[in-house]
């Protein structure tokens, strides 16, 4: 593992809510001069290929989210951009919708966008 890559691991784990590449490329270069737009998207790209991290598309642009390990969905608010997991689930209504159609689902992403309790 490399200082650049430790450094974002890092930035993050550290990270609560949303945060694009730039965001993030621009916290690393803080810490670290060195570490260039191409190891930051590299290093992205391996976590959301882990399931560390998820991306969502924010006001059109993709903004990734640290996630906690196990089946979890996403309510993100479109007003200060706060993103909270829950573990509620729409799967029965999935693999209904699934069946209907002859589908074999194997698997689901759901994220609900509105606005968060402190900005309603």
């Amino acid at each position: 593992m490399t200082d650049q890559r430790r450094v974002l691991l890092e930035l993050v784990e550290a990270s609560d809510g949303g945060f694009t590449v730039a965001d993030l490329h621009e916290q690393a270069r803080r810490r670290n001069p060195r570490i260039g737009l191409a190891t930051t998207y590299r290093t992205l790209e391996l976590l959301r290929g882990s399931g560390a991290v998820h991306v969502l598309t924010v006001d059109g642009r993709p903004t990734y989210v640290r996630c906690q390990e196990g089946h979890h969905h996403h309510l993100v608010c479109t007003r200060c951009g706060s993103v909270e997991d829950t573990e509620l689930c729409a799967a029965p209504s999935v693999e209904e919708i699934a069946r209907r159609h002859g589908f074999a689902a194997a698997g689901h992403e759901l994220d609900i966008f509105g606005t968060c309790r402190r900005c309603a």
